[in-house]
């Protein structure tokens, strides 16, 4: 049986299997829910865990009272709310992206104020919804331009990277502007280069390189912050010396080039292209760790992971029960061990009310693994996802 710390266990929840205290005596079964006085109870009897086949979760167990229901049904009509909110306050920040750029080729204006403003709706929006706002949709939708939709998913990362190394609010909007217009020299290139479907070649190669200069180039004439256009010339730098255009090494790489080297990597990785599917969170945080020390500066990374989880949100992954989950929340303290929504059991029977479990590093249920494109793809058929 699995071991379940009595820290994992939540008043008037359920389990969904009996619970032992050892092989002999039961101490819950399913229909009855953990009250305070039991967890007391067990803790002046120095019991730290108990032991049980099942899992806790919020609600009824056997699914038929109304107060698990209607909680039910309030948890998840709020989850689709909050939902609503960031897709809709992102979709506001690509609309804004998409006429400054507009601006910027009909008129040669990049006003700063009003940027400005905008780095600063990203701030406060963040510290309401990190967690969805850090994990939009890595589709683009044909109508949007995929340097946009990728500059605005940048810009959450490099603000939430910022705000995790407690940076002033005046430096935390100048990165953000950075992260907004580091990709705008690719604008001024052939569309057709960046949109090529197949592999470039040496010389388009040679050309998309450029674009780290023409965006310097073109905040420098337009009196950007120092800060700010020396970021974006640098987003394609190495820590080992083989980024481009100026083959930067460690510390003469600013920290803003560092953080928005790790921020765009991780957007692009993460987001589906023409050519290639977008990788999920977990395996783009795996590929960007590939390049720890070499590529990418160990302390930005090390950040990323704790912001994002080492599971960000999303990610489908498989108990060592045999269960399987999808992550709804991480865990700042312990990245390795989120908040899931189980989906199906050790059986493969999908769980009508699907329960919530907090991982634990102490608990006998962990994750052992993430589920493949494929496996997700039968999952979300079976399951009417």
């Amino acid at each position: 049986m699995n071991k379940v710390s009595l820290e994992n266990l939540k008043i008037d929840s359920y389990i969904n299997q009996p619970v032992f205290l050892d092989e002999k005596y039961i101490l819950l079964s399913p229909d009855v829910s953990i009250s305070v006085e039991m967890v007391q109870r067990l803790k002046k009897w120095d019991y730290k865990e108990i032991k049980t086949d099942g899992i806790p979760f919020e609600g009824n167990s056997i699914g038929n009272s109304s107060n698990g229901v209607s909680a039910t049904v309030e948890s998840s009509e709020k989850e689709s709310e909050e939902q609503k909110l960031s897709t809709d306050f992102t979709k506001e920040c690509i609309t804004f992206l998409t006429r400054y750029y507009d601006n910027f080729r009909e008129l040669d204006t990049l006003p700063l104020a009003s940027i400005s403003e905008k780095a600063k709706k990203i701030i406060f929006q963040l510290k309401e919804h990190k967690d969805l706002l850090l994990n939009i949709n890595s589709e683009v939708a044909e109508s949007e331009s995929y340097i946009i939709h990728h500059s605005i998913k940048t810009a959450f990362l490099v603000l939430a990277i910022a705000d995790f190394l407690k940076f002033p609010i005046h430096k935390q909007i100048e990165i953000g502007i950075a992260a907004m217009l580091h990709k705008l020299g690719m604008l001024l290139l052939p569309s057709q280069l960046y949109e090529k479907q197949g592999s470039l070649t040496p010389k388009e190669l040679q050309v998309i390189r450029t674009h780290p200069v023409i965006s310097y180039k073109t905040l420098k004439k337009a009196e950007f912050p120092v800060s700010i256009y020396i970021a974006v010339l640098e987003h394609h730098e190495h820590i080992n010396g083989s980024g481009y255009p100026r083959k930067l090494t460690g510390d003469k790489i600013s920290l803003n080039g560092k953080i928005l080297a790790v921020a765009s990597a991780f957007a692009a990785a993460t987001t589906k292209r023409p050519y290639r599917s977008g990788l999920d969170g977990h395996s783009g945080i795996m590929d960007l760790l590939k390049g720890k020390g070499t590529k990418y500066d160990e302390n930005i990374l090390r950040t990323l992971v704790f912001i994002m989880s080492l599971y960000p949100i999303g990610t489908y992954v498989k108990l060592s029960n045999s269960a399987i989950g999808v992550v709804i929340k991480t865990n700042l303290t312990t990245p390795k061990h989120p908040i899931l929504k189980l989906l199906v059991d050790d059986k493969e029977i999908p769980y009508n009310n699907k329960p919530v479990l907090q991982t634990r590093p102490e608990d006998d249920i962990q994750i052992i693994g993430t589920l493949k494109k494929d496996e997700i793809a039968i999952l979300k058929t079976k399951l009417n996802l």
